[in-house]
């Protein structure tokens, strides 16, 4: 097969094969070579060069590319993040890949795959035997299937894929709207649940641990995400009205503060000592508040990986009886939890997670809540429960 240069890597010396993308472990290296938007505006300038979009020059995976990087504000901040770009572009990356690896079991017409065009050949029929081959086949964690919430993912941003290429007519059919739902229902949601009594042991059972404990520490007190444990930097430490705060961007770019107890913020400069780091209040220091050994930021996904294997290897009863694995998450559905069993409600709660949905909060809260208000509780101490 002959590579065919892309429109989009005109300005760059690299080039790009279609004998790459069908390679799995090329996909990681082709995600963070496609997040470079620089290319986005000069495709923006071919597509409105004729006072209306047109998309016929491009090929699927420089769709693939516009789609990722596209604008819809003005604000920067408003737009996609680096991360959502990057789960964006793997995602559909990945898509395409298997789209020409199952092409005979999914019946996909490959004739023009050689000019990057196989989008165009996509089928109703072909999108519904990709999902029923999706949901079987054995692609999640330890070769099991895939868990109903990251189905549901995939296909939102699958769909939203293919409605902008019909609405920009670069496919005919309208395959976003023959694509079957994947809903999250709450019983399919693993639980995260985790007892004031199970993070607590968790600390202390890390106590000795500097890298550990400092970063369960601030997990466990704060309801941070990891990626805005990883994205924290000194500059963003401050005191302020007599305590010490912590200033993340979250979600959408949105900016709040969460509250660094005392005995938490020596847990940070315990990390810190260990990795030879000093430790003072500067509003100038951009480096990262929690590094590698190496001394570099860490990436979200080694992060979140790394403290799983630990966690979960702890020689704790509840460890070994639980159903799900403590991961990073745990600590914030955690936080809610004691915070709700503290006397905090429910607006305050979501507010500190930086949850944009109050029906996100009491998501976290549900198991609690059902357990709370079980009809079961009334026969306590009754005579009826009594003479059983």
């Amino acid at each position: 097969m002959e590579p065919r240069e892309l429109v989009l890597t005109e300005q760059s010396n690299k080039i790009f094969t279609l004998d790459l993308i069908n390679k799995a472990q090329t996909i990681s290296s082709l995600v963070t070579y496609l997040l470079d938007d620089s290319l986005h505006k000069k495709m923006s300038d071919i597509i409105d060069k004729d006072g209306e979009a047109n998309f016929s020059l491009f090929n699927d995976i420089e769709m693939i590319y516009y789609y990722a990087h596209q604008k819809k504000d003005l604000n920067e901040k408003k737009n996609r993040t680096e991360n959502t770009k990057r789960e964006y572009l793997r995602d559909l990356l990945l898509f395409y890949q298997q789209l020409l690896e199952q092409a005979e079991l999914l019946e996909v017409e490959i004739r023009d795959v050689q000019e990057y065009r196989l989008l165009k050949n996509l089928t109703p029929r072909n999108m519904r035997k990709y999902q029923e081959w999706l949901k079987e086949a054995p692609l999640g964690k330890g070769g099991k299937q895939y868990s109903v919430a990251t189905l549901s993912r995939k296909t939102v941003v699958m769909r939203g894929f293919l409605k902008f290429l019909y609405e920009n007519q670069y496919i005919k059919v309208w395959l976003h709207q023959k694509m079957l739902s994947s809903n999250v229902r709450s019983y399919d949601r693993p639980n995260k649940e985790m007892s004031s009594v199970e993070v607590i042991s968790l600390v202390n059972y890390f106590r000795t641990h500097p890298i550990l404990y400092g970063l369960i520490s601030v997990l466990a007190t704060t309801g941070l995400r990891i990626q805005e444990l990883c994205n924290a930097k000194v500059s963003d430490l401050a005191y302020l009205d007599g305590e010490y705060w912590l200033t993340v961007m979250g979600k959408g770019q949105k900016e709040r503060q969460v509250l660094i107890h005392p005995n938490v913020l020596k847990a940070i400069e315990g990390f810190r000592k260990r990795r030879r780091l000093d430790f003072k209040l500067d509003p100038s220091d951009s480096s990262p508040l929690f590094t590698t050994s190496k001394g570099k930021a860490y990436g979200y996904k080694y992060l979140s990986n790394y403290l799983i294997t630990k966690l979960n290897k702890a020689d704790l009863d509840f460890i070994k009886m639980r159903k799900n694995p403590i991961t990073p998450h745990s600590f914030r559905h955690g936080f809610a939890l004691i915070s709700a069993d503290q006397g905090a409600d429910l607006l305050t709660i979501k507010e500190s997670l930086g949850h944009s949905d109050i029906k996100t909060t009491q998501i976290y809260l549900q198991r609690k809540m059902l357990r709370k208000n079980n009809a079961a509780h009334s026969w306590k101490n009754s005579e009826i429960i009594n003479q059983i």
